[in-house]
């Protein structure tokens, strides 16, 4: 039986694409501006179809941290490393969110299963707090892990093992809910059952093979864990 949910954000929480597409050709412009290259060498590093307007599903957008984006790019720009994890965490951050669903019931909802929730980021721990709290939602969670929250980015399994010791759980008490290969890969290094959602921007057909079921959203949940988990 389920005792916790272990919940990625972007593309599980928050619709990926609505979040995301509107923003990042004003962000892949301004930074190509400003470091003098063309908006389509930068387009390609971050995994974004210019001409498009859409995330590629194996761009580094998609999967890697804001850490592993800024090695990319600071090859490109000739800015240190650090400058440039910096500058694009300071924009991130004001993005605003768009939940998949009304957030506050629907968690609420959960914690009155008597489910423990936490979150599994590859964004940093600052960021995800701050989304979090903009959306309303930041105290429905027992636990919010980043990539840099000392456990390494998923799909390392250890931020997902961390939060199932921490809230004193065995790691099949959790279950990993993300829109990601990540995800998934973090829920099966850490002996942990994965639902996947399509919220992101993977279909059906990639992510099946991964996960113990695959729901069109979050929203879903509640009925998939009727079952599962005593109401």
């Amino acid at each position: 039986m389920y005792r916790a949910i272990l919940f990625d954000k972007d593309g599980t929480l928050t619709d990926f694409r609505k979040t995301w597409e509107a923003w990042l050709p004003g962000f892949i412009g301004g930074m190509a501006e400003q470091a003098g290259l063309a908006p389509e060498r930068l387009a390609d590093i971050i995994g974004f179809d210019l001409d498009l307007g859409v995330i590629r599903a194996d761009g580094a957008f998609v999967t890697g941290t804001s850490a592993q984006m800024g090695q990319a790019l600071a090859q490109e720009t000739g800015w240190s490393t650090q400058q440039l994890v910096q500058w694009w965490d300071a924009k991130v951050i004001e993005v605003t969110q768009v939940p998949v669903l009304d957030l506050a019931p629907f968690l609420a909802g959960l914690r009155g299963r008597g489910l423990l929730l936490g979150i599994l980021t590859n964004a940093d721990e600052a960021e995800a707090r701050t989304h979090l709290a903009a959306m309303g939602v930041l105290d429905a969670f027992d636990q919010v892990i980043g990539y840099d929250s000392g456990w390494g980015p998923k799909p390392t399994p250890d931020g997902a093992l961390a939060f199932a010791r921490t809230q004193g759980l065995a790691p099949s008490e959790v279950l990993v809910v993300g829109d990601g290969m990540t995800d998934m890969g973090a829920a099966h290094g850490a002996g942990m059952d994965a639902v996947a959602v399509l919220t992101g921007t993977l279909d059906r057909e990639a992510l099946s093979p991964h996960a113990v079921a695959v729901l069109d959203s979050i929203a879903d949940l509640p009925h998939w864990l009727s079952e599962r988990v005593p109401s």
